[in-house]
């Protein structure tokens, strides 16, 4: 069972290698240029198995483990964040549901099953206008009639909207429920409407095409995941979201360090000199090495600890994220400087543009200010409470 989980994994990692380099990557600026979702790079995701990677062999998936996932994360970063992002995104939501079925989950299994299992792309709906972006409260709430489900939420994103082929959406349990008393609600979309969708015309991962809009549903009571969204949002979404965005971002960043280098060996092998460049470099060699060790060590501890999460390692989940949304945009500015103007410049083979704007959105995926104050809190509760 061993030989064949590591057989699978390596062809996984080698079969991402290789779409990045042979497809993924010459659609990027494309994809960037027209803010248009990179249909092409999905597909070859699809049609590889690759958007399987979360889902449970028993449901027809790969059944990955995390640093296997966060490896091919960092792989398709290199290559273009918004398509990384989208499958980021997307696994997460795939592990939410799967990993939190419980023994009353048959017929969302087998939903899940069949919406990944044909290729389908499952979106999140977890932000909501009026809760300050707090993930742990929602004012749209589930509304039961008879056997069926109804549910109506105002998003001021909603990840790939009309490219997803299901929504993972958060609500309170029922009307009367506290904003903090939520569940998720597992919807396709033939049961899903969405309106007034919203532009997207952003800075940057243009090609995630997130709008804002309403999205209302209409699902069979037994696509409410019953686990307290509290519980998955621990054990699952949050850690498993910050540690696969930081592989993305830390991609991006590395591409974005190689053509610092391809452009510093061409100047130097033309006789040109800059007197910075060599602690600039060794800079961008230092942070990155640092957050690949905060990525292993966060890995690590999530994967031991994954049945009951602990007070350290939200900390340090947490702490991940907040220094892989920061540190890679210095990384990203250090290679500009690097690079100089042709790394300003949008065609440039050093362009390192899209890059550095698809790296500023990963403080607001989440917002850094509200982690901090988190891990303020939790700090003082285990050292003083």
């Amino acid at each position: 069972m061993h030989s064949q989980f590591t057989d699978r994994r390596k062809h996984a990692l080698d079969t991402a290698a290789v779409i990045a380099r042979t497809t993924i990557a010459s659609h990027a600026d494309q994809v960037d240029k027209d803010a248009v979702f990179p249909e092409a790079s999905i597909s070859a995701l699809t049609q590889t198995g690759l958007f399987k990677a979360a889902l449970p062999e028993h449901l027809g998936g790969l059944g990955l483990d995390t640093p296997a996932m966060a490896e091919i994360g960092r792989t398709l970063g290199r290559a273009c964040g918004s398509t990384a992002m989208i499958w980021a995104m997307h696994q997460v939501q795939v592990a939410c549901v799967a990993r939190h079925l419980g023994p009353e989950g048959g017929s969302a299994a087998k939903l899940l099953a069949s919406i990944v299992g044909g290729g389908g792309l499952v979106a999140s709906v977890t932000t909501e206008l009026g809760v300050g972006g707090n993930l742990r409260e929602s004012r749209a709430s589930c509304v039961v009639r008879g056997d069926r489900v109804r549910l109506t939420k105002d998003a001021p994103t909603v990840s790939y909207a009309l490219m997803a082929d299901a929504f993972l959406i958060t609500a309170r349990r029922n009307p009367g429920a506290a904003p903090g008393d939520q569940v998720l609600v597992l919807a396709t979309k033939d049961q899903t409407e969405l309106q007034n969708v919203g532009e997207w015309n952003v800075m940057g991962m243009r090609g995630t095409r997130s709008p804002g809009c309403r999205i209302v549903v209409d699902v069979a009571a037994d696509q409410v995941i019953t686990t307290p969204f509290a519980e998955v949002a621990a054990r699952t979404m949050v850690p498993l979201s910050h540690i696969l965005w930081s592989s993305v971002w830390i991609g991006i960043a590395e591409e974005a360090a190689d053509r610092a280098i391809r452009r510093l060996r061409h100047t130097r092998r033309n006789g040109k000199q800059d007197a910075g460049a060599d602690a600039r470099l060794a800079f961008i060699g230092e942070r990155l090495d640092a957050l690949d060790g905060l990525l292993r060590l966060v890995m690590h501890n999530y994967e031991t600890e994954a049945g009951q999460p602990t007070t350290d390692l939200s900390i340090q989940v947490n702490n991940l994220k907040l220094a892989a949304s920061t540190e890679t945009v210095k990384i990203a500015e250090t290679a500009l400087e690097i690079c100089g103007m042709p790394g300003y410049q949008e065609h440039s083979e050093s362009s390192v543009a899209r890059m550095l704007r698809d790296l500023y959105s990963a403080r607001l995926m989440i917002s850094n200010s509200r982690l901090l104050e988190t891990n303020s809190t939790a700090m003082l509760m285990r050292r003083y409470g």
